[in-house]
C-alpha cells in the first residue's frame, strides 16, 4: 500500500513510509481570481520528445556548486534538473514524497530516519547512486567551507550511517518531524562523491555531475543555462530541452510570457502576480509567511548600537503601518501583517504581531533616550537601489521618524546588500525569510537559534531559542499550532526582526507546456515536462 509523508500532520506515528506515487490530480483552483494550477498527473512519454520550454527566472542559480539552489527565486528549479532530489514536497496534496529515494521511515520520537534509495539509479556519468554518495552529501552542507543554504538544517544530523549500498539511517540531534525538508531541498540534490572529488570545484560549479533528468549543455553565468535530456534518466523519457533565461524585474519576465518569448515565468510581487492571475494565466502559486521583513541587528559583528535593547526594536515594530506602506507600494494588493504566520497557512492559528501603535513606540523611544542621552534616535537602514525598495525605504523613514527615531536611509546594490546581510554589516536592513508550510520551522530555527545559517541579526536570546526548538519538536499539527502560538508571544518581547508582508509568489505556464509539478519554495521540477503543440 503506498504511504506519504502528510508532512508535520501525522509524523508522530511510529514507523512512515514513502513509497513512490505520482504527483497531484487534476487542475484546481489557484486564486480567488480564477487562474487554475496546471495538471500535475501529465508526464512526457515518447511522441511528444522533442521542443524547447525556456523559463524567465527571478534571479540565476550562482552556480552548480552544492547547497546554492536551495529555492526557486534563485534558481532551484535549476538545479533540482540536474540533480533531482531525494524528496518532493507536494503542496497540493500538503506532504513529502519520494523522488531518488524509495522509502523514509522515522522512529516513534522522530530522532532516527532510515532512508532507503530506488535500485538501478545512475548518476549522468554511469555512476550508480549509493547510500555512500548520501552520507558524502550530507557532509558536504554540514562544511561550513561549502556556504550551503541548508547548513543550519544538515547539522542537525549528528551521526548518518551507511546500513548498506542502498539504505542510509540518520541520527538527529534533537527531534525533528519536518526533517524529510532537508532532503527536499537541495540536501536531497545528490553529489557522486568520486566524481565530484576528481573534479576541481570551479569545473564543477559549471559543469556537475547529477542524477537529474537534464545535463548541461551551455553556461553563461547569470545570464542563460541551457539543458538538455538525459537519456538515462531513471524515471523514464525526457522530452524537452530547458532553457533558462535573466530577465529583470517581474514585470519584464511576465511581459516576455505575454509575448511568447518564455513558456514559465517566475513572478514575485502582488501587483505582477495580480496581472497574470486576473488574466487567467495558469500557474502555481506560493505565499511566503514573513516574505517581507526589516531585519533588526541585535549584537552581530560587534554591533552595540541602540538595536540591542529590545526596547527600541519593540518601538520599531509598533512604529510600522504595514496597511499604508501596502498602500503605497501595490496600491493594496499585497499581505501586509505583523505575524510570523500568513493567514492562508495550515499552521495560522491566530497569531498577531507587535502591531502597529505609535503612541506605543513614541513611549518606548523616549524611554530608550532617557536612559541614552547620546542616542538622538539615529538608525541607519539599509535597503537596495531598485525602485520598489527605494520607496520601500522612504515610506519607513517617515513612518518611523514620526515615533522619535531619526532614519538615515543607504543605498547599495541589490549584491552588496546580500552580501552585508550574510556578514552582519548593518544596523537595520529591509529583507526577507524564505519559509515553506512545508516546514516552517527549519527556518525559524535557522533565523532565531544561535549560529543559525540565516541568522543576520544576530539573536541569543535563551526564551527565543528554546521556542524555536520546542516548535521544531512537536510531532503532529496541533501541538505545533500550540507550540508557535508560544513562540510569536517570544517574538513578540524580542522582536529580532520587523515583519512587514507576506511574500507573493506566482510561476506562470504557458497553455503549450504540461508535466511542470512544484516543490518547495516555487521550485519547479521538470522531469515529466513536454511541449504540447
Amino acid at each position: 500500500m503506498t504511504r506519504a509523508i502528510r508532512a508535520l500532520s501525522v509524523l508522530a506515528t511510529a514507523t512512515i513510509a514513502l513509497t513512490a506515487c505520482g504527483g497531484g490530480g487534476p487542475e484546481s483552483d489557484s486564486s480567488a481570481s480564477g487562474a487554475t494550477a496546471p495538471d500535475q498527473s501529465e508526464r512526457c512519454t515518447a511522441d511528444h520528445v522533442g521542443g524547447t520550454i525556456t523559463m524567465g527566472e527571478y534571479a540565476m542559480l550562482p552556480s552548480f556548486a552544492p547547497g546554492q539552489g536551495q529555492h526557486g527565486v534563485r534558481g532551484g528549479s535549476e538545479s533540482a534538473a540536474v540533480y533531482d532530489r531525494l524528496m518532493r514536497w507536494n503542496p497540493e496534496a500538503e506532504e513529502f514524497q519520494p523522488k531518488l529515494a524509495e522509502s523514509l521511515e522515522s522512529n516513534d520520537d522522530n530522532t532516527v530516519w532510515t532512508l532507503k534509495l530506488r535500485e538501478g539509479v545512475n548518476f549522468s556519468n554511469g555512476d550508480p547512486v549509493t547510500a555512500e554518495d548520501v552520507a558524502f552529501t550530507i557532509g558536504l552542507h554540514q562544511d561550513p567551507a561549502t556556504r550551503s543554504t541548508v547548513m543550519s538544517d544538515a547539522l542537525q544530523v549528528d551521526e548518518t550511517v551507511v546500513v548498506d549500498p542502498l539504505t542510509v539511517e540518520f541520527t538527529l540531534t534533537e527531534p525533528w518531524a519536518g526533517f524529510p525538508i532537508l532532503l527536499a531541498g537541495t540536501g536531497g540534490e545528490v553529489i557522486p562523491q568520486k566524481a565530484f572529488e576528481a573534479t576541481d570545484p570551479q569545473d564543477w560549479a559549471r559543469n556537475p555531475v547529477g542524477a537529474g533528468a537534464f545535463t548541461i549543455a551551455s553556461y553563461t553565468p547569470d545570464q542563460e543555462v541551457v539543458l538538455e535530456p538525459n537519456p538515462d534518466y531513471y524515471g523514464g523519457v525526457v522530452c524537452p530541452t530547458l532553457k533558462f533565461i535573466r530577465i529583470p524585474g517581474s514585470q519584464g519576465t511576465y511581459e516576455a510570457f505575454q509575448t511568447g518569448e518564455v513558456q514559465v515565468g517566475f513572478l514575485r510581487g502582488a501587483k505582477t502576480v495580480t496581472d497574470a492571475q486576473d488574466a487567467g494565466d495558469r500557474g502555481f502559486e506560493t505565499i511566503t509567511s514573513s516574505g517581507s521583513v526589516v531585519n533588526l541587528n541585535t549584537g552581530a559583528a560587534g554591533y552595540d548600537g541602540v538595536l540591542t535593547d529590545e526596547r527600541a526594536r519593540r518601538a520599531f515594530a509598533h512604529a510600522l503601518d504595514r496597511d499604508l506602506i501596502d498602500q503605497r507600494l501595490t496600491g493594496g494588493l499585497g499581505q501586509p501583517t505583523d505575524a510570523l504566520i500568513a493567514e492562508s497557512s495550515r499552521f495560522y492559528d491566530g497569531q498577531q504581531g507587535p502591531a502597529y501603535d505609535l503612541e506605543a513606540a513614541k513611549a518606548l523611544v523616549d524611554e530608550v533616550k532617557a536612559e541614552r542621552p547620546d542616542w538622538n534616535g539615529e538608525v541607519t537602514l539599509l535597503i537596495a537601489d531598485s525602485p520598489e525598495n527605494m520607496e520601500t525605504g522612504v515610506a519607513l523613514k517617515a513612518l518611523l521618524d514620526a515615533a522619535g527615531f531619526n532614519v538615515t536611509l543607504e543605498n547599495a546594490p541589490v549584491t552588496q546588500v546580500v552580501a552585508r546581510q550574510f556578514t552582519n554589516d548593518f544596523e537595520a536592513v529591509v529583507g526577507g525569510l524564505a519559509t515553506s508550510d512545508a516546514d516552517l520551522a527549519s527556518t525559524f530555527y535557522s533565523a532565531f537559534a544561535p549560529g543559525g545559517s540565516t541568522n543576520l541579526t544576530g539573536i541569543d536570546d535563551p526564551e527565543l531559542t528554546a521556542a524555536v526548538t520546542a516548535f521544531k519538536a512537536a510531532p503532529d499539527l496541533d501541538t505545533q499550532k500550540e507550540a508557535l502560538n508560544h513562540l510569536q508571544e517570544v517574538y513578540n518581547r524580542v522582536v529580532p526582526l520587523a515583519v512587514l508582508a507576506n511574500s507573493e509568489e506566482y510561476v506562470v505556464v504557458g497553455d503549450t507546456v504540461r508535466g511542470v509539478s512544484p516543490s518547495l519554495y516555487s521550485t519547479m521540477l521538470f522531469d515529466g515536462a513536454y511541449v504540447q503543440e
